[in-house]
């Protein structure tokens, strides 16, 4: 437990990667929608995907976590240890990014969006369900695109710059395939109808198997990973 502990205590030595630099993305963000709706007398609602930059952000903090991975392992801190360290990093920054997130997601709405109509962090159907709901669906969200970037960089750190590359050149090809097979059987209505039929929490849950599956490739890819 000591040495998970100090894992995520080195981590958090990166104080401008995990909590500064994705809370000043995201204000800029909402500022310059802020002043559009104002400059246009709030009278169209205004709805915006800014928030998504800070999930983007988090793809970019999982893949930037490696540069820590040989530090640990130079301070004699196991392979397992800076895993589980580097999940409890995770869970800590994704529980917490969720529960402001769902306050000015509240706030936004007591303030009348922000008076100017604009829906910024209170959006409909992501924020239909329950607080609970709302909370695990940026929960989960974080943690997807955290262990994403864990991943890839995981391949990185195992098969250096020509596995990664290979690994990209057959997921597009895959993707391409089954593009093609979806179109050609005309199966895209049929995906559209199955996602608007649940709501975003029932959508949200389907992402459990992902980040799963995410967190036994890295590890599995970490056990045998260079230094």
């Amino acid at each position: 437990m000591n040495s998970i502990m100090h894992v995520m205590k080195i981590h958090t030595t990166e104080k401008w990667g995990w909590f500064y630099i994705p809370w000043i993305i995201l204000p800029f963000s909402f500022f310059i929608n802020l002043i559009i709706g104002i400059v246009t007398g709030g009278t169209e609602p205004i709805y915006t995907g800014g928030m998504v930059s800070i999930f983007i952000y988090m793809l970019i903090a999982g893949i930037g976590t490696m540069q820590m991975f040989q530090f640990a392992i130079g301070l004699s801190v196991r392979r397992k240890d800076f895993y589980l360290g580097t999940i409890g990093m995770f869970i800590s920054v994704s529980a917490g990014n969720s529960i402001v997130l769902l306050i000015l997601s509240i706030v936004e709405k007591i303030s009348g969006f922000w008076g100017v109509s604009l829906h910024f962090f209170h959006l409909p159907y992501l924020n239909d369900g329950s607080l609970i709901e709302q909370f695990f669906i940026y929960f989960i969200l974080m943690m997807k695109m955290l262990f994403l970037g864990f991943a890839i960089a995981s391949i990185f750190q195992r098969f250096g710059r020509s596995g990664l590359l290979i690994f990209f050149g057959v997921l597009f090809i895959i993707i391409t395939a089954i593009s093609f097979i979806f179109t050609y059987f005309e199966k895209w209505g049929t995906i559209f109808h199955w996602v608007t039929w649940h709501s975003a929490f029932g959508l949200s849950i389907w992402m459990i198997p992902v980040v799963l599956l995410y967190m036994i490739v890295s590890y599995l890819l970490l056990k045998r990973a260079t230094v």
